[in-house]
């Protein structure tokens, strides 16, 4: 049932995050008059499709992308309604609004998080004003310990503790006794009864680590969401930089590359997330939309970025520099090294998984 409902929400996240991003684009290209010829959500081959206006909507096989083919975007067509006959600015909108709505989407996610009590993903919540509510959740648990021989598993909520000095102090007072405690998952709340074990360090045998949510007005969720937003940004920005210096200096991605992960790992964080409750889902797809918008903006070819870069050559020397059949293979190469990359980064947490 839990497989089940994982790859369901997970088959969700990754189409809402293309579907906005996506979205961004054609919605943008449409304002500006440009002739949008297909809108597709995953890569061919294509499953069925179906047009409206000028435009043919399609659903592909592999859905791990998607795009929104305009008219003149690989050609020069000067024909009225073509990309290529755009200002410069025109088309960096166009190219930019994809991840500007992922960041969005991010935004409008988090806001209704704190609005109903989220823990903040940068922030110390201490820093920030509204009604919070302190909890100690669970993120280790020792073989054969007396809370392993309870059923607490990693992602429980110990109820009635609001720090790990709290659990600590009432373990120890009560080693080697039977206590009464409530245990809550994404689901409900338990009563159990477990005895403490004679060893003073750790007499239940979990480690835990404080949960702080925050729940606040809408217009301040609303602004503590931006700033969030903003400071996600710089963390990841932050991230990616160790992590291209890594390359470029040791040839590896170094440690902090081992947190880049692919759909395997993605769809486990989404299993983690669903155990922990739904607005932790909530808080995974904000995350993963920031860093989709990112990570689309790097001025690699194929991306978002990529292109951008191009336009913004285009427009420094007033023509274009690159032929638009050259550009098109860079692009195409560039995709083609992402794909690799891609398989590398879902083999390693394959085979990491088992």
């Amino acid at each position: 049932m839990m497989l089940a409902l994982t790859i369901i929400v997970f088959i969700f996240i990754i189409g809402l995050l293309i579907f906005v991003h996506e979205w961004g684009h054609f919605l943008v290209a449409k304002k500006s008059g440009v002739k949008v010829e297909e809108f597709a959500f995953g890569f061919p081959p294509r499953l069925f499709s179906w047009k409206r206006g000028e435009t043919r909507y399609a659903i592909n096989a592999i859905p791990l992308g998607g795009y929104v083919k305009m008219l003149g975007e690989e050609e020069n067509v000067k024909e009225p309604g073509s990309y290529f006959t755009k200002p410069v600015l025109t088309r960096a909108l166009i190219v930019v609004a994809g991840v500007f709505m992922n960041f969005v989407l991010a935004i409008v996610l988090m806001t209704i998080g704190f609005s109903i009590g989220m823990t903040p993903i940068v922030s110390d919540p201490a820093t920030l004003s509204g009604q919070k509510n302190s909890q100690v959740m669970v993120v280790f648990v020792s073989p054969d310990s007396p809370a392993q021989k309870a059923g607490i598993v990693r992602g429980n909520i110990l109820s009635g503790f609001s720090s790990p000095e709290d659990l600590q102090k009432f373990t120890r007072e009560h080693t080697g006794q039977e206590v009464d405690l409530v245990v809550k998952d994404s689901r409900n709340s338990k009563p159990i009864k477990t005895k403490l074990s004679d060893n003073k360090d750790t007499p239940l045998g979990v480690g835990v680590v404080t949960v702080t949510t925050v729940k606040q007005p809408v217009w301040q969720a609303l602004i503590t969401s931006i700033t969030e937003t903003g400071k996600a940004i710089g963390t990841i920005f932050v991230f990616l930089g160790t992590v291209i210096k890594s390359i470029f200096s040791t040839g590896s991605v170094g440690p902090a590359g081992e947190g880049v992960v692919g759909p395997v790992g993605l769809f486990n964080f989404t299993s983690e997330a669903l155990k922990l409750g739904w607005i932790y889902v909530l808080q995974l797809v904000a995350i993963l939309s920031i860093n989709l918008g990112l990570i689309n903006i790097l001025p690699f070819p194929a991306l978002d970025g990529g292109k951008i870069l191009f336009i913004t050559l285009e427009g420094f020397f007033r023509r274009k520099v690159v032929r638009a059949e050259i550009e098109n293979i860079i692009h195409l190469v560039g995709f083609a090294l992402l794909i690799l990359l891609l398989i590398a980064i879902t083999y390693r947490d394959i085979t990491k998984w088992f």
